[in-house]
């Protein structure tokens, strides 16, 4: 079904151009999807691999976190497994929010959300955005209020 394209009204502004006025640079365009090598198993496991070599804890220590979090049991070669170019066992998808929790960062769920074209927001940026958006929102309706208020020339109660 073809979705019927809005007429936009000469009052209203365009968001984008709101956008970059307030924040020079800023845009809401999709971000550039990571280069793609068609080897996407690769791809997860070098993820993996550098999420858990950033973390603090040993594999040891990630093994015994993940099974406490998913309520199953992980070993290390189970870890070391989802790692090796070689080893035919990948990472289950539905690990990968224990694994950001273990190891405490996100560089796994990054990549991947790179690789599909996506960026993952941070608790913090998406405050700082809502922020950004209230500053826009207070602009435009000061806009407004002193186009409405030059449109009763001047005099408004």
């Amino acid at each position: 079904m073809k979705k019927a394209k809005r007429s936009s009204s000469p009052d209203q502004m365009d968001f984008d151009a709101l956008l970059g006025a307030a924040m020079p640079g800023a845009s809401l365009m999709t971000p550039p999807v990571a280069e793609e090598t068609g080897n996407w198993d690769l791809h997860m496991r070098r993820l993996l691999k550098a999420a858990l070599a950033a973390s603090p804890l040993s594999i040891d220590q990630v093994a015994e976190g993940l099974t406490a979090i998913s309520g199953r049991t992980i070993s290390v070669s189970m870890i070391y497994s989802w790692t090796g170019q070689s080893r035919p066992h990948r990472l289950p998808a539905e690990l990968i929010p224990a694994i950001n929790r273990v190891v405490g960062n996100t560089i796994l769920l990054q990549g991947l959300a790179e690789a599909s074209g996506c960026r993952i927001t941070e608790p913090r940026d998406l405050q700082l955005a809502r922020l950004g958006q209230l500053t826009l929102i207070i602009r435009y309706a000061q806009a407004e209020q002193a186009r409405a208020a030059a449109a009763l020339g001047g005099r408004h109660a």
